[in-house]
């Protein structure tokens, strides 16, 4: 029926959602090409697993099921993961998948209020492993279409961490095919460089903002311990950098990027 994020036309299952939300579960109730999106955003646990350990699915289920949801018990399971989507609603093609609650909600927690920039019913996600040599994404019309490789880790946060990377390149070009263009070419990975204040009225390279605030997304999750130690967790430049700092440097970079109001700010380091 359902796996990370239900797409569904079902007012049942909505209303079921909107309540369970009220009372503090950790779910996200949404629109997606016309079809409500369902789906747990759960982050403060260490993210090995795609399950989010903060819903109670047997609770869940119950609530489900005396809401009038057919196969309760199935929805529950699949709205408890944060990672991959089936589109009961029948609004995508089949070979591909749109950003589930959890992973809208990862790129916001960087980006703030930036992320209007990316509509996500603009974005798809294939399915299947991509087979090139690097995580993908490429802007066809108005639609931003992503790929991913198979190694990006064996946990959430890693996967996760990628994906983040690419919604990224997602929101800038999305929002230059919008008419809004980030006025820095793709360049080079290395923000370190764009860490000084000298460079402050020099706008950052793309390809360095999005890896910028996909170590900041990382760096934020306090659970996960081995984002600073493990060895190309986030960039070098990153480890010792403090992590609510990196985020609102890289929403400066971002507004400014993209011709907006942007006060600067410093990045102080952890020791």
């Amino acid at each position: 029926m359902l796996a990370a994020m239900l797409l569904t036309f079902d007012e049942n299952a909505r209303a079921m959602a909107d309540a369970l939300r009220a009372r503090g579960a950790h779910i996200d109730v949404a629109r997606r090409r016309g079809a409500w999106a369902i789906g747990a955003i759960g982050d403060d646990d260490a993210l090995d697993s795609a399950i989010d350990p903060s819903i109670d699915r047997a609770a869940l289920a119950d609530a489900l099921a005396a809401g009038g949801v057919a196969r309760a018990r199935v929805a529950a399971d699949a709205i408890a993961d944060r990672e991959g989507v089936l589109d009961d609603a029948g609004v995508y093609a089949p070979g591909v998948r749109p950003p589930t609650s959890f992973e809208r909600r990862a790129l916001a927690d960087v980006v703030g209020d930036l992320i209007s920039f990316l509509p996500f019913d603009a974005v798809e996600i294939d399915r299947a492993w991509f087979r090139g040599g690097l995580n993908h994404c490429a802007i066809d019309g108005a639609v931003a279409r992503v790929r991913l490789l198979e190694s990006n880790g064996t946990t959430l946060a890693g996967r996760t961490h990628a994906l983040v990377h690419e919604l990224g390149h997602a929101l800038v070009g999305l929002a230059r095919a919008a008419g809004t263009s980030y006025r820095a070419a793709y360049g080079q990975p290395d923000y370190g460089r764009f860490l000084a204040p000298a460079t402050f009225d020099r706008v950052c390279d793309e390809e360095a903002l999005v890896r910028m605030i996909a170590d900041a997304w990382l760096l934020r999750r306090r659970a996960v311990a081995w984002a600073r130690t493990w060895p190309g967790a986030v960039d070098d430049v990153a480890r010792d950098l403090d992590a609510d700092d990196l985020a609102a440097f890289a929403r400066f970079r971002l507004a400014q990027g993209l011709g907006l109001d942007a006060r600067a700010c410093t990045v102080r380091r952890v020791y």
